[in-house]
């Protein structure tokens, strides 16, 4: 009685997520983030290469990170644009200019922070200049997390070719370090989303974060790589757009990560009523 009980519960939980999907129009709101967060991502570029792109190594750890769960197209632009930023950088991209870029990239997570808002029903009652300064530090936290990310990927490259050259693990050490780079990039990203979900909505009492985090965790990496696979199935959409194929391929894929993100915000939302 009680796992049939349990049972009825988790379908009602799910019925209501999906009702307060549609009724936050959680579909629109997340085109809405796609277009925010397209114009916050080279910015966060520039200020992610502005930090390591002096380091040995670092922009190529960089892409690495990315590549485990962008779309081809995506990260052929992603990789044009990086390539572009190292080859053209210069100290004044650590001056005053530098400002401009973490005022630009941090405007992709305001966004969010106003959207998760909707998901949670909380009212935005904190200044501008609070809300501004918050999604400045939530852009610090991610950008940390993903230098983390890459100066994991670098250490663990060079200490694969070390064990290889060392005792010959070949095969095991490339199937032991795609498990792992994969799980550290999980993780690192449950971290950044659970910080997202704690600090981002208008929420004045403590709230549970992980069902929603670890939902737009996995989700955002299983939904990539699914992109990524339907992409090579599929007609380029270099077919339909052109050249803009890469960049229509790369808001879908942030439109994607939006979508989930929200998701997980509702479900936060829900679980808490339960």
């Amino acid at each position: 009685m009680t796992d049939r009980g349990a049972q009825i519960d988790f379908k009602k939980l799910l019925l209501r997520i999906w009702r307060e999907c549609n009724n936050d129009n959680v579909a629109g709101t997340a085109a809405e983030l796609s277009y925010y967060f397209l114009l916050a991502l080279f910015p966060l570029l520039i200020f992610l290469t502005s930090l390591i792109g002096f380091l040995p190594d670092a922009p190529s750890g960089l892409i690495d990170y990315v590549a485990r769960v962008a779309p081809p197209d995506a990260l052929k632009l992603v990789r044009e644009t990086l390539t572009d930023v190292v080859k053209n950088r210069s100290g004044g991209l650590l001056s005053f200019a530098l400002i401009g870029t973490v005022w630009a990239s941090s405007s992709g997570v305001a966004s969010l922070m106003e959207a998760l808002n909707i998901a949670y029903e909380a009212k935005e009652t904190r200044p501008f200049w609070k809300r501004r300064l918050i999604a400045i530090g939530l852009t610090m936290i991610f950008t940390l997390l993903v230098i983390g990310g890459s100066g994991l990927i670098i250490i663990g490259h060079r200490l694969g070719d070390w064990l290889e050259h060392s005792l010959g693990l070949g095969a095991a050490l490339n199937v032991a370090s795609t498990v792992l780079g994969y799980l550290t990039g999980l993780g690192l990203l449950l971290a950044g989303v659970g910080v997202l979900y704690t600090f981002g909505p208008d929420i004045k009492t403590k709230r549970r974060i992980l069902p929603g985090a670890l939902f737009a965790a996995v989700g955002i990496v299983a939904g990539s790589l699914l992109f990524s696979f339907y992409l090579r199935a599929v007609p380029a959409l270099s077919a339909t757009y052109g050249s803009l194929g890469a960049v229509v391929t790369l808001m879908l894929w942030l439109y994607l990560i939006g979508l989930l993100l929200l998701v997980g915000g509702e479900i936060n939302s829900e679980v808490d009523r339960v």
